[in-house]
């Protein structure tokens, strides 16, 4: 049900997306687009066993999400609206709402077979291949702390 653990992270320097190698074998995290470099500031746990923190910026606040994204989700729920709404526009209500749930049960299917990646509050960076199951969903609560967190330090750069 696991694979190899591997992060997806941005660069503090260019704010590119990166994606580590196998982690295991990797014990730094480098920039594609730069020359930023940093060691895996904690031990990888083995066994496909979660993180208590953070590979790349060793924060010990993580929470469990779905791998897929938000905007194609989002994507979605627009479409399902658009072609249901042109169904009610021509009169054919069953179609309409057959339209809404093919759209939820595909949402469902999607649910199930995603799977999920712990994130961090701090840096964002994505924890692949490992089981999430001990850890929480979002918090926010603890997001705003880590959002104000940033604004008071781009404020006092």
């Amino acid at each position: 049900m696991f694979g190899l653990m591997y992060l997806t992270y941005h660069c503090p320097n260019c704010d590119s997306l990166n994606q580590s190698p196998e982690l295991s074998e990797a014990a730094t995290l480098e920039c594609g687009h730069c020359d930023w470099v940093r060691k895996v500031p904690v031990s990888v746990p083995q066994n496909n066993s979660p993180p208590d923190q953070c590979l790349r910026c060793g924060n010990e606040d993580l929470w469990r999400q779905k791998n897929f994204s938000q905007a194609l989700g989002l994507g979605f729920v627009a479409l399902a609206a658009v072609i249901s709404s042109i169904a009610w526009m021509y009169y054919r209500p069953i179609l309409a709402i057959s339209i809404l749930m093919a759209f939820a049960v595909l949402d469902m299917i999607l649910y199930v077979v995603m799977p999920d990646v712990l994130v961090c509050y701090r840096c964002q960076t994505k924890h692949h291949g490992i089981d999430v199951s001990g850890h929480k969903t979002f918090d926010h609560e603890l997001a705003e702390k880590y959002r104000q967190e940033e604004i008071r330090l781009k404020a006092s750069q």
